[in-house]
């Protein structure tokens, strides 16, 4: 009797250090979702202010960057009026709040001077529920560079910060 006692009292033990110790793991040590198929609608931009070669890489490099982070099975981008697939569980929408295209000129002369700047706030969507699961605030600039450095690398810059708030805040 005494022998039965110790052993479930041990099992008793294990299992509640189990528990507990599962239950105080931080949130990025437990397992994140994987979406199925993530839909990147076309950002929304300022009238005339961003260019359309801008606007297409960014939408290429975000898709790149996005299937990088191996939390979507599929990542496809619309294009303009097409609608959102049905197999869809995340959608990704974006918006062009700040642009300036800076100087490159001025950045060769004086790095820092003339930078390229974007700031884009940016929503992740479940279309099943209409609900807004993720919402950032992502930044891209260039200050100088080689020969002043490409306009370009606020784009990437803008998707890499995309890719890691993902990893980090998407649950």
């Amino acid at each position: 009797m005494k022998n039965r006692w110790f052993k479930t009292s041990i099992l008793v033990a294990g299992l509640l250090a189990t528990v507990v110790g599962c239950s105080a793991l931080p949130a990025s040590a437990q397992a994140k979702k994987t979406y199925q198929h993530l839909v990147v609608e076309e950002f929304q931009t300022p009238v005339g202010d961003f260019p359309a070669d801008f606007a297409d890489a960014l939408r290429r490099d975000v898709v790149h960057q996005l299937e990088g982070t191996k939390r979507f099975e599929k990542v496809t981008f619309l294009e303009k009026g097409q609608t959102v697939p049905s197999d869809a569980d995340l959608v990704l929408t974006g918006n062009i709040t700040n642009f300036d295209k800076g100087s490159r000129a001025a950045r060769y002369m004086v790095p820092g001077l003339g930078a390229t700047k974007i700031k884009a706030t940016i929503t992740f969507t479940d279309p099943a529920i209409n609900k807004a699961v993720l919402e950032a605030e992502v930044h891209g600039s260039v200050h100088f560079g080689v020969f002043g450095g490409s306009s370009m690398g606020a784009v990437k810059q803008i998707s890499k910060q995309l890719a890691k708030d993902v990893k980090k805040r998407l649950n």
